[in-house]
């Protein structure tokens, strides 16, 4: 029973992630850099403020797809603006919301530790419910952090939720399988 512990760990794993990894990218947008040279990064709201373009992690080696802004919940619209977006992460209370790909919101309480800060000019693409403002680029997302989440001089708080308890509710979940 215990030999077969890390693979029902594993199975458990995969069971839980992969409706985040369902969702993907459309090739054919019809929103390209070209036509999106008018746009600009829009501050924010009264509860978010911009913090950067990062990169999406799901093609780094180790993370297995799983995404720069996790965790939380998702949608894509052929409406999005970033105060929709920013409205849809506000609705449940979420620290962290990104726009990419000109109609994907992205919301999480983390932002990952291993989602690479790039230029501005790298989120290149307009929102396509409102063609003035950025909606992140292709894997890459305009990225938003609640005001309360500074912490003092500081700065922003870019959090990655914690390996141990990710770890111990995988394992306690793979005891209760076993137990079953």
């Amino acid at each position: 029973m215990l030999t077969q512990l890390p693979s029902l760990l594993l199975t458990l794993l995969l069971l839980l992630t992969t409706p985040l990894l369902t969702h993907a990218q459309v090739a054919n947008e019809t929103i390209t850099p070209e036509n999106s040279v008018n746009a600009k990064i829009s501050p924010g709201n009264k509860k978010y403020e911009y913090i950067g373009c990062y990169a999406e992690t799901t093609l780094n080696n180790g993370t297995n797809g799983l995404r720069a802004l996790n965790a939380g919940k998702t949608e894509s619209v052929d409406t999005l603006t970033v105060a929709s977006c920013l409205d849809f992460c506000s609705a449940d209370g979420y620290e962290f919301a990104g726009a990419e790909y000109t109609k994907e919101c992205w919301c999480s309480h983390f932002l990952s530790s291993i989602a690479e800060k790039l230029d501005d000019s790298a989120c290149d693409l307009a929102c396509i419910g409102n063609t003035t403002q950025i909606c992140g680029g292709a894997l890459k997302l305009s990225v938003y952090t609640l005001k309360s989440s500074k912490k003092g001089a500081a700065g922003k708080v870019a959090r990655t939720a914690p390996v141990g308890s990710i770890l111990a509710l995988g394992i306690a979940m793979g005891v209760l399988l076993c137990l079953a």
